[in-house]
């Protein structure tokens, strides 16, 4: 019995060392209020167990450490994700700390530069837009039917919140909101160039705070702003005033400034390419004479394309309208050129949009134009489909099986392989 009593007494020991010392302080509140909603977030301790505080300046550090360093992807992606997850542990302390220890111009060049670290760990990140078992405490933090990320107060609350990052938490979102407002709000308007840098990292991190995000919108497309940059510089910001559309769902706001600018500028490939995919990005934005414009004279540029420049520009040339008849068939031409070299997932994502250049679909008349290219490259998709049997995925064994039939190609070899494999998933 004695023994016993010792062996007790010394597990309860151990229990209670592992467990550490015992918090007395009460935790930390901090209400933000989004501008993309009309309910208040409160950000309290996610768990009873007290966390040890990480710094902001020593996750800046450890951040860019890892993303400089020389080693594997798979290790980059480890580190980087156990050093996020130690920092949102005790994120609010950790703002809390940053924003009442340092001065205001060193805080905000902190926040920037905290933003600034985490937009480029993003790549070495998962999405967390499905969830698992792990996530049944956030069960409707994305929605499954839309792709506008929300998360109801109640059950029966009408009222969303769609500022959430699908790199982060819930509060982590909330803290890196409330960031780049605080960054946004202190930048002048003679600042563009910070102004579309927070614009980037808010584009990178999909920070759907929309308030903050038509205000940098506004200051960046003023006239005065826009005389004075070149086209190159319009070029990148268009691109991320698309991807804010896409990512953020920031509605569109007005681009005749930016857009007459390009009418008559020279542009580089790359940067052609960028401007037909940030238009085709903003549906609601009708600027067809810009697209036929840009696509004209980049037809000419279609020749240094890679694989993946040619499926962008024949989702172009398939859903843009107002898409150019030479650049569709320079594009095609391109693919043909290419597809002896293609992977499965290159030749798939190829055939996906080739599919869409037929003419049964209304109102294309480029599969009429370009019926030629079309009988140009249909067969040497066909030859590197035949190579290939036996490598492809659902997904693409799909596209290449629907593209051949929307063009009436038969080919018994490739559809009895590939069919089994669509049909059965």
């Amino acid at each position: 019995m004695r023994a016993r009593m010792l062996f007790t007494r010394r597990s309860l020991g151990t229990c209670v060392r592992h467990t550490g010392p015992f918090s007395g302080k009460a935790p930390l509140y901090l209400s933000i209020r989004c501008c993309a909603t009309t309910s208040s977030v409160s950000l309290t301790h996610s768990s009873t167990v007290p966390q040890s505080n990480v710094s902001l300046s020593y996750t800046c550090r450890l951040l860019d450490t890892i993303c400089g360093a020389d080693q594997p992807t798979f290790v980059k992606r480890k580190r980087i994700q156990g050093a996020v997850r130690k920092m949102e542990a005790g994120i609010v302390d950790s703002f809390a700390a940053a924003s009442s220890t340092v001065s205001p111009a060193e805080k905000q060049k902190l926040l920037r530069r905290w933003l600034q670290s985490l937009s480029h760990s993003v790549e070495y990140m998962p999405r967390l837009e499905s969830c698992g078992a792990d996530d049944a405490t956030e069960p409707e933090r994305f929605s499954s039917r839309s792709p506008r990320r929300s998360r109801h107060t109640s059950a029966g609350d009408a009222e969303t919140w769609s500022g959430a990052s699908p790199f982060f938490s819930l509060q982590t979102s909330d803290v890196l909101c409330l960031c780049l407002r605080e960054c946004v709000m202190n930048v002048v308007d003679t600042q563009p160039e910070l102004l579309q840098e927070l614009l980037e990292y808010a584009v990178v991190l999909e920070l759907g705070d929309a308030e903050v995000l038509q205000h940098m919108l506004h200051a960046l497309t003023k006239t005065d702003v826009c005389r004075r940059r070149t086209a190159a510089e319009v070029v990148q910001l268009l691109h991320y005033i698309s991807l804010a559309a896409k990512r953020c769902k920031l509605p569109a706001p007005p681009l005749d400034r930016l857009l007459s600018v390009l009418s008559g500028a020279t542009l580089t490939a790359r940067e052609s390419l960028m401007v037909l995919c940030a238009l085709h990005r903003i549906p609601t934005v009708h600027a067809g004479d810009v697209v036929t414009s840009v696509s004209r004279k980049a037809a000419a540029q279609a020749s240094t394309y890679n694989v993946k420049d040619v499926v962008y520009g024949l989702e172009i040339s398939a859903l843009l309208a107002g898409c150019n008849v030479a650049y569709a068939a320079a594009v095609l031409d391109r693919a043909g050129v290419l597809a002896p070299s293609m992977t499965p997932r290159q030749l798939g994502s190829v055939c996906k949009y080739v599919a869409l250049l037929n003419t049964t679909r209304r109102q294309n008349t480029l599969a009429y134009s370009c019926g030629a290219e079309l009988r140009r490259l249909l067969p040497l998709l066909v030859e590197r489909a035949e190579q290939l049997l036996g490598q492809f995925h659902l997904r693409d064994s799909r596209n290449v099986l629907r593209c051949f039939r929307e063009h009436k190609v038969r080919h018994s070899l490739i559809f009895s392989r590939l069919t089994p494999l669509a049909e059965d998933s």
